[in-house]
């Protein structure tokens, strides 16, 4: 691994020095996020090789020959384009990702409307995101609800109610819940929202992982 990126051999010793620290007064589990597995697959193996993961969270950033979805540089006209290309990177990581779930499913709505170009889906897309979450379900994936575009000032989680109400009618079991904190303040904001979402469309419990197998929780 280069200087400055994931280096998962000293990641996952130092939760098992914090397991050994605070004992069974905190559970503590080994998790990541796997950005594009699907265009990486021999480096993603060759990352889980090195240990014992406990949860795999799988994502999209990129559209092909596009910028990073929550820059700027992406949110360029036309967008419906460039909205449809994420979608099929989305598409093509929910076939074939090694992952357990997959993360923030609409990703390009959380940023753009702060660069001025409202997100106009689901509808336009669905096709492309009936088809991932099809995917998801037949290879027996998850799907996140990611509460992050609610502190962003967005009127909903990734994904849309109804995206995750059509992961629910086409067999969708698998469901966490996650608030994407890259600050401590962050940890578990909206939490209450996501759960009501999930109940709404039908889920009656939430799944967690341990050595990437599910543990089901009710809500």
């Amino acid at each position: 691994m280069l200087p400055g990126h994931f280096q998962p051999a000293e990641y996952l010793a130092e939760i098992e020095d914090c397991r050994a620290r605070f004992g069974d007064r905190l559970t503590i589990r080994a998790g990541m996020e796997l950005g594009e597995p699907h265009l990486f697959a021999s480096r993603a193996r060759d990352v889980l090789a090195v240990g014992t993961f406990d949860f795999v969270l799988g994502s999209a950033h990129y559209a092909d020959g596009l910028e990073c979805a929550w820059k700027p540089a992406f949110f360029r006209p036309p967008l419906r384009e460039r909205y449809t290309a994420y979608f099929r990177q989305v598409v093509a990581l929910a076939a074939a990702g090694d992952f357990d779930v997959l993360g923030h499913l609409d990703l390009i709505k959380r940023d753009a409307r702060k660069f001025g170009h409202p997100y106009d889906g689901p509808a336009p897309y669905a096709d492309l995101i009936r088809t991932a979450l099809r995917s998801l379900v037949e290879r027996g994936k998850g799907l996140e609800i990611n509460t992050s575009p609610l502190r962003m000032g967005q009127p909903e989680p990734c994904p849309s109610l109804t995206a995750l109400r059509w992961y629910r009618e086409l067999g969708g079991e698998i469901l966490t819940i996650g608030s994407d904190a890259h600050f401590p303040a962050d940890v578990g904001a909206d939490l209450e929202t996501a759960l009501d979402m999930a109940r709404e469309v039908g889920f009656t419990r939430l799944a967690t992982f341990e050595r990437r197998q599910i543990d089901w929780r009710p809500i």
